[in-house]
């Protein structure tokens, strides 16, 4: 089991007020740290179909604070991670990219990137959205503001 000590060090920074803008502050907060480390932790170790069940909830909201602590990093993430961090995004969401043309290759990319994890449940993709952030803060660090 991947660690996510870097994903969980910044949510402490925003719970506790440490760093991050109050909207984070107030989103860390809000989430019940440990459950959603098992959360985490469950769906991680689980099949591609793995849910949290009771905790699908804390899950949820710990991807949404992902979502926005993915814009505190200190640098801009690389094509082929943001391309990971699209998939996990769209298939969390449960939202399909529209299938693109012959000619729109930035679209042929997102797309064919989504389908990868198209058969995975809402839940995995956002236990993976969460780890992948974690590898983003451990690589590029985060910002205060």
């Amino acid at each position: 089991m991947a660690s996510l000590t870097d994903f969980f060090t910044a949510f402490d920074a925003a719970a506790t007020k440490q760093k991050f803008p109050a909207s984070l502050q107030s989103s860390a907060a809000a989430i019940d740290k440990a459950a959603l480390q098992a959360a985490v932790e469950a769906v991680l170790a689980g099949g591609d179909d793995a849910t949290a069940g009771a905790q699908d909830a804390v899950l949820k909201a710990g991807f949404e604070f992902a979502t926005e602590l993915v814009k505190m990093l200190e640098k801009e993430p690389g094509p082929e991670e943001k391309l990971a961090l699209y998939k996990y995004f769209k298939q969390a969401r449960g939202e399909q990219p529209a299938q693109p043309s012959f000619y729109q290759m930035e679209a042929k990319f997102k797309y064919n990137a989504w389908k990868e994890v198209s058969h995975i449940s809402a839940q995995k993709a956002q236990a993976l959205y969460i780890k992948e952030v974690n590898e983003l803060i451990n690589k590029y660090g985060t910002r205060a503001e």
